[in-house]
């Protein structure tokens, strides 16, 4: 089973690649990253391991199309991870889950995974952009498009806001991460799909509320 972990991870990193990606945020160790995650939440939770790790290995595929062309990477890795896998040493009947993993586990994709598997790469993936490495990894984003170290949400947005508005926001000049923090991340523990992810969100979110909060008062002159 292990060779087929590791196959799997080959063949994002290969993909990865030959797409051209850049993105440090989205890139190969976030991948390892998330992996480690989906097998700590799969040891308490169950689900089939084949369809995790390539839902996992495979989820971000599609990120260089979108930035370059447009379009939503979830459906774009979806449609890309069944090209990758078929005719392959996958079990070839669970590549349609896998597709519906990957389709599923935006923040801001407007759905909801429909199954266990998808639970986990969602928790897996969505436990990765909390906690430190979290912080690092929206600075990683807004310093690639030359964006701000902080700025409060701006006065004309209203919570609670849609989703796909986030994705209109960060394109701003004058976004930032704090922005996406207080947009996204508020109740976050509270959705992710799995008791384990649950338990392991809630201690990463904390850390992360506190570094915002404090950039906040360091920024505003109150410390």
């Amino acid at each position: 089973m292990r060779e087929l972990r590791n196959w799997l991870l080959k063949l994002a990193a290969e993909t990865m690649a030959r797409e051209g990606s850049e993105d440090a945020a989205h890139d190969y160790d976030h991948l390892l990253r998330a992996m480690a995650l989906a097998d700590t939440i799969q040891a308490h939770e169950g689900g089939d391991q084949p369809t995790i790790w390539a839902a996992v290995a495979l989820h971000d595929i599609g990120q260089t199309r979108e930035r370059h062309h447009g379009g939503d990477h979830a459906q774009i890795g979806a449609a890309m991870a069944a090209e990758l896998l078929t005719n392959t040493l996958f079990p070839q009947e669970s590549i349609p889950a896998v597709q519906q993993a990957i389709r599923d586990h935006r923040m801001t994709g407007g759905t909801i995974p429909q199954f266990l598997e998808g639970h986990i790469l969602y928790d897996a993936d969505k436990l990765d952009s909390l906690g430190a490495v979290g912080i690092a990894r929206l600075y990683c984003i807004t310093g690639h498009y030359n964006q701000k170290v902080y700025t409060p949400v701006p006065s004309d947005i209203t919570q609670p806001v849609d989703p796909l508005l986030v994705r209109q926001l960060r394109r701003r000049p004058d976004y930032s991460p704090s922005i996406e923090f207080d947009l996204l991340f508020g109740d976050l523990p509270n959705r992710m799909m799995t008791l384990t992810g649950r338990e392991l969100a809630l201690e990463r979110y904390g850390y992360m509320k506190e570094f915002f909060t404090r950039l906040r008062k360091e920024v505003e002159g109150e410390l």
